[in-house]
């Protein structure tokens, strides 16, 4: 970290709960402002944002990008004085974030507590589609906002929930870039293999492939779902293999991806393209397979070559240096995403004469497209946003590159890739 964290905010541990809070420097106590929720959820001048996030488990990697994300954002907005709020008043952000292990039980009870007992009207999503949709049902029964960038089942906003708000694109956006960009290609596929996992998120992900699929006329040969806990996927690559499949689609997260790198060598399986749908972009994923991973996909919802307007950092490649600078790692869409989460909600502080959960609920819905480093952030009527997802692929030299589309690539997609034998 950097040598003025005795500016920052810091990060305190509470007790047995294994709660992780980032606490200002404002005092006095608060009180309740629309009448239909409790107070500001927090102690003095200060406004409380709460949530689960996966900090332990196989989605660890990943719930750390938010909570980093989530820290590093609050500092700043704290340090620069706060959010002037519609109210007239200036507060400070506190965020209280537990650990739920991406358990849909635990996260719900977690959201239950946080309302019930730490009177939080702000809610963060977790992450996971699996995860999001129990704990998006807490936020509708006690009509408290949630604003979340780690669900991304279009079952989570086809509810009628009206309490829940995305930035991830739906799951069933997540691989239609893949094959826009295969189909382009000199020597385009004609047959294609999907593996899905057997969660929510990996399951919807693979219904919007097989729409894809047919409309494009292509062939899918392989169809195979497989359990979360599985640590083997040689059998279902092997069919992948004897069926001569083209390209290959991995629906599913980080830990499979991992497994998908390393066993394609032992397997055998030579395809033209492979992309895992989540976690296979992150440094953590390459980190673990070395050089198995390269000419790997994988679908982002923003570029970190981009380099958008935003209030607390400046633009988009500030953030970049800063999460780089005091995290140690570049940051990927589900970090830029948690930064748009904390912004959401501090553009609807901004704007509402008296804050409340439904008034903030309203401003959210209503809002006029802001920046973030994210890009601009609007919602739909459905509280989800409308993103396109760009294609980044790992490349030998110079590494991890966009490839897709071509008005944002920065290296044309090395199409098809190199046989095992050959590399």
């Amino acid at each position: 970290m950097t040598s003025d964290q005795n500016r920052r905010t810091f990060l305190k541990v509470a007790g047995s709960t294994g709660a992780l809070g980032l606490t200002g420097l404002a005092g006095c106590a608060g009180s309740s402002s629309d009448g239909d929720g409790g107070g500001e959820g927090g102690s003095g001048d200060t406004i409380t944002l709460g949530g689960s996030m996966s900090l332990t488990g196989d989605n660890a990697d990943l719930g750390r990008l938010y909570k980093d994300s989530y820290q590093e954002t609050i500092d700043r907005i704290n340090e620069a004085g706060g959010v002037e709020a519609g109210d007239g008043n200036t507060y400070e952000l506190e965020m209280v974030l537990r650990d739920d292990g991406t358990d849909p039980s635990t996260s719900r009870s977690i959201y239950q507590e946080l309302i019930d007992r730490e009177g939080i009207d702000y809610l963060l999503g977790p992450y996971a589609s699996s995860v999001t949709l129990p704990a998006s049902a807490v936020a509708a029964e006690n009509q408290k906002p949630m604003v979340e960038g780690g669900g991304a089942s279009p079952e989570i906003f086809s509810q009628g929930n009206e309490w829940i708000f995305g930035l991830l694109p739906t799951a069933n956006k997540y691989a239609k870039s893949y094959f826009d960009m295969a189909l382009e290609q000199d020597s385009p596929p004609e047959t294609v293999a999907i593996l899905a996992e057997d969660d929510t998120f990996s399951q919807t992900t693979a219904d919007g492939a097989r729409e894809k699929i047919e409309e494009e006329g292509l062939e899918l040969v392989v169809d195979e779902s497989f359990p979360t806990e599985t640590s083997d996927l040689s059998t279902n690559l092997g069919r992948v293999r004897d069926n001569d499949a083209d390209i290959l689609l991995l629906c599913a997260h980080q830990q499979h991806n991992i497994i998908l790198a390393n066993q394609m060598e032992s397997q055998g399986v030579n395809v033209d393209a492979a992309m895992g749908t989540v976690g296979s972009l992150n440094q953590s994923f390459k980190g673990e397979v070395g050089a198995n991973g390269d000419y790997i996909y994988g679908p982002t919802s923003w570029d970190i070559n981009a380099n958008f307007d935003d209030p607390v950092y400046g633009g988009t490649q500030d953030f970049v240096a800063a999460i780089n600078e005091n995290y140690g790692y570049p940051p990927d869409y589900h970090s830029a995403a948690g930064e748009a989460v904390i912004l959401t909600f501090v553009n609807a502080f901004e704007s509402v004469d008296e804050l409340g959960p439904t008034a903030v609920r309203n401003a959210i819905r209503d809002a006029d497209p802001f920046s973030t480093v994210y890009g601009e952030v609007s919602f739909g009527d459905n509280g989800v946003i409308d993103k396109d997802m760009l294609i980044r692929q790992w490349q030998p030299d110079p590494g991890l590159q966009t490839v897709y589309p071509s008005s944002v690539a920065q290296a044309d997609p090395i199409y098809p890739m190199p046989d095992w034998s050959e590399r």
